[in-house]
């Protein structure tokens, strides 16, 4: 009968540091620490993009229209800076494993989200949606 308490109790010990173990792998990075860095560190920026970047903006017609971005040809993104609140409305919609930044023109056509998704615990940039006219 001890023999039986010993290994259940090895057994449930075991149990709980594998659960302890997985836990401490998957903590999701926080969204707000990430979106920091993402506007103040470059490398970081070009590194939490997923490149190529798939993107949709409008076309000479006024069409919304699929395009594609290179690595060579990102522009690092400023998405957080307070000298723009004047044109401009920011908007994050958070949601489990998703958020968009929706950047709303004052009286100036600007309409553009940006979504940000979580991947391997960590966030990337996966998209744009630019209807601005």
């Amino acid at each position: 009968m001890k023999k039986f308490f010993f290994i259940f109790f090895v057994f449930a010990m075991s149990l709980n540091s594998v659960v302890y173990a997985q836990n401490t792998k998957t903590a999701s990075e926080d969204f707000n620490e990430f979106f920091k860095k993402f506007n103040s560190d470059t490398k970081f920026q070009v590194s939490r993009v997923i490149f190529p970047l798939k993107y949709k903006a409008n076309n000479d017609d006024f069409e919304l229209s699929d395009y594609i971005m290179t690595k060579e040809g990102y522009k690092v993104l400023h998405l957080n800076n307070k000298a723009d609140e004047k044109y401009l409305k920011r908007t994050l919609l958070v949601k489990k494993n998703k958020t968009t930044l929706e950047q709303r023109g004052l009286d100036n056509g600007i309409y553009i989200d940006y979504v940000f998704e979580l991947k391997d615990n960590k966030w990337f940039l996966k998209t744009l949606v630019d209807q601005s006219t």
